[in-house]
C-alpha cells in the first residue's frame, strides 16, 4: 500500500469518526427528549396513560393499549421514567426549611432561567405549575413563588 492510499484511509476513518460523534450526541438528544415525553406521561393517571402509550406503541401493544388493557410495556416504561425522575430530582441542592417540615431548592437561576439540573424535567415543571401538586416516589413536590421547588414526604401535611 503506498502512502497516499494509507492516508486516504486514515481521513476516511476520522471522518467516520466526526460522524459517529455526531450520531450520538444526536441519539442522546432524541432519548432525553423521549424520557421527558414519557416523564409527563409517567404522571396521568393509568387510563390517560393507556391512551398516551397506545398513540406510540407499535403492533400488538398498541392493539391492547387501545383496547384498555395493561400493558407490562407501558407499566415498565412508566417506572423507567419515574426511577429516572426521582434521580434527577434526589440529585438536586435540598435545603431544609428551617421551621416547618419539608425541602425546598432553586427553581430557577439568577436570570430567572429553568434551573439547568432540571431542564431535562421541563415537561414535568410544567405539569406540576398546572396541578399544583404531583407525588413523585416518597416525595410530594410543588413550585412555590415560581421560583422555588419544594417536596414533602408524601405521607406528611405542608
Amino acid at each position: 500500500m503506498a502512502l497516499s492510499d494509507e492516508q486516504t484511509i486514515d481521513a476516511k476513518l476520522e471522518e467516520l469518526d466526526r460522524l459517529i460523534a455526531d450520531l450520538e450526541k444526536r441519539r442522546q438528544e432524541l432519548r432525553e427528549a423521549k424520557e421527558s415525553i414519557m416523564a409527563e406521561r409517567a404522571l396521568l393517571p393509568p387510563k390517560q396513560r393507556q391512551q398516551a402509550v397506545a398513540s406510540r406503541v407499535p403492533g400488538r401493544l398498541e392493539k391492547a393499549a387501545a383496547e384498555g388493557h395493561s400493558t407490562e410495556a407501558s407499566e415498565v416504561a412508566a417506572r423507567l421514567i419515574t426511577a429516572a425522575l426521582e434521580r434527577t430530582l434526589d440529585s438536586l441542592s435540598w435545603k431544609s426549611f428551617k421551621k416547618r417540615e419539608g425541602e425546598w431548592t432553586f427553581l430557577r437561576d439568577t436570570q430567572g432561567r429553568l434551573a439547568d439540573e432540571l431542564e431535562s424535567s421541563k415537561d414535568f415543571i410544567d405539569l406540576l405549575r398546572k396541578d399544583g401538586e404531583i407525588v413523585v416516589g416518597k416525595y410530594r413536590y410543588r413550585v412555590s413563588e415560581d421560583r422555588f421547588l419544594n417536596r414533602y414526604f408524601a405521607g406528611t401535611k405542608k
